[in-house]
């Protein structure tokens, strides 16, 4: 954030007082319209906010049991690089399908398209080996 604008002015009249915000207030001058030395300090502040979004689903069968369908689509955080992607994943449990596309945002280059069955999908994410201690 950045400050953009700082003024004072009178509490009672609104006049613009040349003072600093740091004066006492038993050492201010009073106002040249009305005596008052009750002020009001303006600070205007601007700064910039990005947003980023994605929609996760997962279709069963009723209320309870194993999903058929994972997916996750929109941007994601890449932690260590910390940069934002486009991601699209699915899947599909029926079928047996794996499909992950990784679409840098800034550049438009694809970083990962895979589209393989779910039982090639192995050393990545979730379907890593742990070591056992």
């Amino acid at each position: 954030m950045s400050v953009v604008s700082q003024t004072i002015s009178c509490m009672e009249c609104g006049a613009r007082i040349d003072d600093s915000p740091s004066t006492a207030s038993e050492r201010r001058v009073p106002c040249p319209s009305c005596g008052s030395t009750v002020r009001v300090y303006h600070l205007n502040v601007r700064g910039t906010i990005t947003m980023h979004g994605s929609l996760g689903l997962k279709a069963r069968h009723g209320q309870s049991g194993r999903p058929f369908v994972d997916a996750k689509m929109g941007d994601d955080l890449f932690r260590k690089t910390g940069k934002w992607n486009k991601l699209e994943r699915r899947i599909d449990y029926v079928k047996r399908w794996y499909y992950e596309k990784i679409v840098d945002s800034e550049t438009g280059q694809v970083i990962r398209d895979v589209s393989e069955p779910l039982d090639k999908h192995r050393g990545r994410g979730s379907a890593k080996r742990t070591e056992r201690q």
